[in-house]
């Protein structure tokens, strides 16, 4: 019978939130050199730089344990599982929010974009952080409130209809300002729901638990 360390599983939970909270503060970090690039812009992207290879490494560790611990016969297939899982997709959320930043970086040249995608862009913005906080605290606590189905379909509606607006203004937009409020949206949703995934996995390794 395979024996499951309380303890590790516990270090697991600790590991994921830690890993949860690294992406947010990208994000956030990302956002505000986004929508607010005269303040801090360059102080904001070292703080990017050093959550984000924190995060890498954190992720790439742990998705790499899952493999080699599944080599163990006598492995918690739960934990196995899990750390797979989760560490792609944490990997996954700071290949997003690098984007994020790249795009935030790159625009401090440029002009704002223009009010009716920018607004939209930073409500996705918004949602999408605090979406990540809740998957974090839900991780962190099982009494927290989750990420829920229909606040996944509202931020993915807010890009549908984000969309839409560029396609149909497409004659009098700038190609660039289309291509990164695009992307954008997209980094921000995806991130949205790969943390409320992650917290999902992290739901049921606790319902799953053995009786102690």
């Amino acid at each position: 019978m395979r024996e499951v360390d309380p303890g590790q599983t516990s270090d697991l939970f600790e590991r994921v939130a830690e890993l949860l909270h690294l992406a947010h503060t990208a994000l956030s970090q990302a956002t505000a050199v986004l929508f607010r690039p005269a303040v801090k812009g360059e102080k904001k992207m070292a703080a990017v730089n050093s959550a984000l290879g924190d995060l890498w490494q954190e992720a790439e560790d742990l998705a790499s344990t899952g493999l080699t611990t599944g080599a163990d016969r006598e492995a918690d297939i739960r934990t196995v599982i899990t750390d797979m899982y989760v560490g792609e997709d944490v990997g996954r959320m700071g290949v997003l929010a690098r984007q994020v930043s790249d795009i935030a970086w790159a625009r401090q040249t440029k002009p704002l974009l223009p009010d009716p995608m920018r607004n939209a862009v930073q409500r996705i913005a918004d949602d999408c952080l605090t979406l990540v906080g809740r998957a974090h605290d839900a991780v962190v606590s099982p009494a927290a409130e989750p990420v829920t189905e229909a606040q996944l379909a509202d931020i993915g509606n807010q890009q549908h209809r984000l969309c839409r607006m560029v396609l149909s203004e497409s004659d009098s937009l700038d190609v660039v300002d289309a291509v990164d409020t695009s992307v954008l949206s997209r980094c921000y949703v995806e991130c949205a729901q790969r943390a409320a995934t992650v917290s999902l996995h992290m739901a049921l390794l606790r319902e799953t638990a053995p009786p102690s």
